[in-house]
């Protein structure tokens, strides 16, 4: 019985280790060259807001494209469009990295560079940070969002005020709340910006502008998520790393036919991510709309992207191999 038992063990574990490498040589079997083109000006948008007015400056996206064996880019590609994370006050669309108790994070040029190579067209946009006082470029309707005094309570602004702190900033008051306050808002602006940048220039970047997914990580990952059910920015699919609630009130703003979600978070990761993708998760189920949840066993906030995810059906993949099956599944890839 016991030997039974542990052929059983054995084979469940084959099951999910052969379950583990075949999600990911799905993700390889497509292994395209990748052309980099850095700091392309997608946009403009305002600064240093104060009582004396304001200034507008360039917004960049790199942009990565699979090449052919002959190396040519190809054309007509699905698109992915990518933020970073940094709490709204730090990081980089390039190759910067975390590193937080012995645990590392991808880069955005990370992520990009793997989609590429799997056929995507990738764009990793920078976006405004809150010691920039950027300014809004749209009306805030109080219905549509999370209350000021919800999202800028101490407890959900501790992990902030901590990173405000590693960089020597100075503690919040008021005047820097509200710049915090509109760089969340601004942050999905100029997203959508950058979607509609790519849209717009589709030919020139080889892309199929009809089929395009959204995501990020931390801050980049609550960008997506209001960028595309806060401001219901055209998109097949959206990925979110650590991310959740924050801004937009997706119970109020999610509406049924959005683009599905894929909701990746450390087992170990922030209260306030945990809670805002639990939120995140019942406000798209609210509507109808479909998410799946996958957790990254062992880390916290920050993990590679080859970590291994736990996802729905008992599946096993890693991160980055999960998120291309998720976007080959919902941008309709040939």
């Amino acid at each position: 019985m016991v030997r039974r038992a542990a052929m059983v063990v054995a084979a469940m574990g084959l099951a999910l280790a052969t379950g583990a490498t075949s999600s990911a040589n799905e993700a390889g079997k497509r292994s395209y060259g990748v052309i980099e083109t850095r700091d392309v000006v997608y946009g403009r948008a305002p600064v240093g807001v104060s009582v004396d007015g304001a200034k507008a400056r360039d917004l960049l996206l790199d942009v990565y494209r699979p090449v052919a064996a002959d190396g040519k880019p190809l054309t007509g590609r699905p698109a992915v469009v990518m933020a970073f994370g940094g709490a709204f006050h730090r990081g980089d669309k390039g190759d910067f990295n975390f590193t937080v108790e012995g645990a590392q994070d991808s880069s955005m040029a990370d992520y990009c560079r793997s989609f590429a190579r799997a056929g995507y067209a990738c764009f990793s946009i920078e976006y405004r940070f809150v010691q920039e006082q950027p300014g809004l470029v749209r009306p805030l309707d109080e219905k549509r969002i999370v209350p000021r005094t919800v999202n800028l309570s101490p407890e959900k602004l501790e992990r902030i005020a901590e990173v405000r702190h590693q960089m020597k900033l100075p503690p919040f008051d008021e005047t820097t709340l509200t710049h915090y306050w509109h760089a969340t808002f601004g942050a999905a602006d100029d997203m959508a910006m950058a979607v509609d940048f790519v849209r717009t220039r589709a030919g020139e970047f080889g892309v199929d502008g009809d089929r395009l997914a959204i995501g990020g990580f931390s801050a980049g990952a609550i960008t997506a998520l209001n960028t595309a059910y806060g401001l219901g920015v055209p998109a097949k699919a959206v990925v979110s790393l650590s991310g959740g609630i924050s801004g937009y009130n997706l119970y109020e703003t999610a509406t049924n036919g959005m683009p599905p979600a894929l909701l990746i978070l450390g087992q170990n990761d922030y209260v306030g991510v945990l809670n805002g993708t639990r939120h995140t998760a019942a406000a798209l189920g609210n509507k109808g709309i479909a998410s799946e949840t996958v957790w990254v066993p062992g880390f916290g906030h920050f993990y590679p992207m080859g970590a291994v995810g736990l996802g729905d059906k008992v599946s096993r993949a890693p991160v980055a191999a999960r998120i291309v099956a998720f976007l080959d599944a919902n941008l309709q890839k040939e």
